[in-house]
């Protein structure tokens, strides 16, 4: 378990550098930041939603959800040319509607150490795509 928690944070340090390099930087790498944010929110919402499919590849709900969630996050991705603060908003619910459905059907939420790790990490995911969509709105 230690390594997925150690994986799992290191894992949330582009969101991280992402989110406060345009204050260190300068505005003017606020798009180019913005834009990497939502491309590296695509990539991991499609990574996590291997998880889904994993956990019962015969079910072919559990499929479906897996490929819209994969496909969804790509369409962040693509929409982050066109709209920033959609393709972060657009993230920000699948993160959270992601752990809402693991949840309910990865037998790992037994364990309090992996539901703490899901949970810190969603809800710190969640706080960048906030704070990067209010600071592009002000």
């Amino acid at each position: 378990m230690q390594t997925k928690i150690t994986l799992g944070y290191l894992g949330f340090i582009p969101f991280a550098a992402l989110t406060i390099l345009p204050w260190i930087l300068g505005a003017s790498y606020e798009e180019v930041s913005f834009q990497v944010l939502v491309v590296y929110g695509g990539i991991i919402i499609s990574f996590l939603s291997g998880i889904i499919w994993g956990i019962d590849s015969t079910n072919k709900k559990n499929l479906v959800i897996a490929i819209v969630f994969s496909l969804l996050g790509f369409g962040a991705t693509l929409l982050a040319w066109i709209n920033l603060i959609f393709a972060m908003a657009l993230l920000f619910f699948l993160f959270f509607l992601f752990y809402q459905q693991e949840s309910k059907i990865n037998p790992q939420f037994k364990d309090p150490d992996y539901m703490k790790l899901r949970r810190n990490l969603t809800s710190a995911v969640c706080g960048c795509y906030m704070f990067s969509i209010v600071i592009l709105i002000y």
